[in-house]
């Protein structure tokens, strides 16, 4: 049973909810997930219309090969188009992203618990056993200035949508607030493929 989500309210607004609430249908249901935790903004309460949705899909020990396998059934046909990236120093652990039709970014991180990926907190259990983030070992949040490290890793689309998202932001009304706020979250390396969570980072 997940725990308690803090922002789940927040989250029901926003307009990436029906997109989070199908991704996670799929995982109760999948037997080759465990559970799936929300990171970044969502995680946080800090939700606008253009935050990406960060997850990471809990990968039983020793079914990582499976869940990989079926990766593209987390999107079906809802996905305009998706790209993995995978670091070759962890086997048990890969990211899935995909854009969907309404221009939600899902960036999924499958990982088993012994992968060698760490998460920062907050994050929310929304799928699975509570517990499922404790099996993690903490870190800190990728800053602006690591993140920045390796761009060229970004896929053409992604970088490609953060330069969308820059500029949208920037053509706000309240874009001075926001970046007075801090804005998005910070772009990160596929090492760590969102904000709050790393393959060994």
């Amino acid at each position: 049973m997940p725990g308690v989500w803090e922002h789940e309210a927040i989250a029901r607004r926003a307009r990436q909810w029906p997109t989070l609430e199908r991704l996670r249908a799929h995982v109760e249901v999948s037997p080759a997930l465990a559970g799936m935790i929300l990171v970044g903004s969502f995680a946080h309460g800090e939700v606008d219309p253009l935050s990406d949705l960060d997850v990471v899909l809990v990968v039983p020990e020793g079914g990582f090969d499976a869940a990989w396998t079926a990766r593209e059934a987390l999107h079906g046909d809802a996905a305009l188009v998706c790209w993995d990236q995978r670091d070759p120093g962890f086997d048990q652990a890969g990211a899935h992203k995909w854009i969907t039709s309404d221009l939600v970014l899902v960036e999924c991180l499958l990982a088993t618990p012994d992968s060698g990926v760490r998460l920062a907190r907050p994050a929310a259990v929304v799928a699975g056993d509570a517990g499922l983030i404790e099996r993690f070992p903490g870190r800190a949040a990728i800053s602006s200035e690591e993140a920045a490290r390796e761009p060229s890793r970004l896929h053409t689309v992604e970088r490609a949508y953060d330069e969308l998202k820059a500029a949208v932001r920037a053509a706000l009304p309240d874009a001075d607030a926001a970046d007075d706020a801090g804005g998005d979250e910070a772009r990160e390396t596929p090492e760590s493929i969102e904000d709050e969570s790393s393959p060994g980072a």
